[in-house]
């Protein structure tokens, strides 16, 4: 099948994960990105387009143009910022395609609310909650298809893990962008003395003070993502708030890898684990650090856990997975 991809091709993205996994399944795919259009760095010409409905505009009739060009059988879109003329010029130029958003980010990331008013065939996102409001509130094609992970991506050859925790040196480990709220958990964890290593971008709007010597100073992606989470002794991954019945990507990748993650309490959870949600979730902070003390303690039970929960997943939550069962959902395979 021939795919095009709106969205970026950054490397570890999911428009990336999108490509890779499709290609592997044997169709051929292409990624149109918005800097294929104008080359700027992607925060220049997200706030272009805040500020002028003209240079969407413009931004957008490129891409469309691009897209068309390529006579696609399937378009996904993972841009939560395309304007409706885009879809609608598509379906114009292209009665047959099937034009899908694929957005599996938290609720707060619906931008001016595009995605609402254009006339995809599909909505695939990831909360249940969004789902039942697409489709009984406004009547949408909103379909329920959790996050994943890239087994050939987030990936790391594991000789001894025991030899790889001392590499790694690591007791705790959070990754990402330092928001306030996972700050603040994080200071938290600190005041109690939990040894906690952050990777990933600092908040430089809001800084604390408590957390900055705990930063690495590197971004971590790939395989490098991979090693460090693996060699970790316990990764601790704190959902945003927005995630009223989701569960974020770093749940699956963690998981995926073989890391041991300590992670908010979501029902869904029980869905996604063969291990129970009750050993390695918390509902509250205080929960939180005492099964990071507890399990610091039992590498063994750490070990154990982790392992089942990668074979699970490698089962059951890799994009491959979700990519075939996107198609079936669109009767495309």
């Amino acid at each position: 099948m021939n795919i095009a991809i709106i969205g970026s091709k950054d490397f570890d993205s999911l428009e990336f994960h999108l490509n890779e996994s499709l290609s592997f399944l044997g169709h051929s795919t292409v990624i149109y990105d918005i800097k294929d259009v104008v080359p700027l760095p992607y925060k220049y010409n997200f706030y272009l387009q805040k500020f002028s409905t003209k240079y969407t505009s413009f931004l957008f009739k490129k891409l469309a143009s691009m897209v068309i060009d390529r006579c696609p059988d399937l378009i996904i879109c993972t841009y939560r910022f395309i304007p409706p003329e885009f879809v609608l010029a598509i379906k114009k130029a292209m009665a047959n395609v099937k034009i899908v958003q694929f957005n599996p980010d938290a609720l707060t990331t619906f931008q001016e609310q595009q995605i609402f008013v254009s006339p995809y065939d599909a909505y695939f996102t990831k909360d249940p909650f969004i789902v039942d409001f697409m489709r009984s509130k406004m009547n949408l094609a909103a379909f329920y298809l959790p996050e994943s992970f890239n087994q050939r991506v987030h990936n790391y050859r594991l000789e001894d893990r025991t030899s790889l925790e001392s590499k790694i040196d690591i007791d705790v480990v959070c990754f990402g962008t330092m928001y306030p709220y996972r700050a603040q958990m994080v200071k938290f964890l600190l005041k109690k003395g939990i040894d906690v290593k952050l990777f990933g971008t600092p908040d430089s709007r809001f800084p604390l003070p408590e957390i900055e010597a705990h930063f690495q100073n590197e971004f971590i992606a790939g395989e490098r993502k991979a090693e460090v989470l693996l060699g970790s002794k316990i990764v601790f991954n704190n959902f945003h708030y927005a995630e009223v019945e989701s569960v974020n990507a770093k749940f699956f990748e963690i998981a995926g890898i073989g890391g041991f993650q300590i992670c908010d309490y979501k029902r869904i959870v029980d869905e996604y684990s063969v291990i129970p949600s009750r050993k390695f979730t918390f509902k509250h902070i205080e929960e939180a650090a005492e099964l990071i003390q507890h399990y610091l303690k039992l590498p063994e039970e750490r070990h154990r856990l982790a392992s089942e929960q990668k074979s699970h997943f490698l089962q059951h939550h890799t994009y491959d997975v979700r990519m075939k069962q996107m198609l079936t959902i669109l009767e495309l395979e």
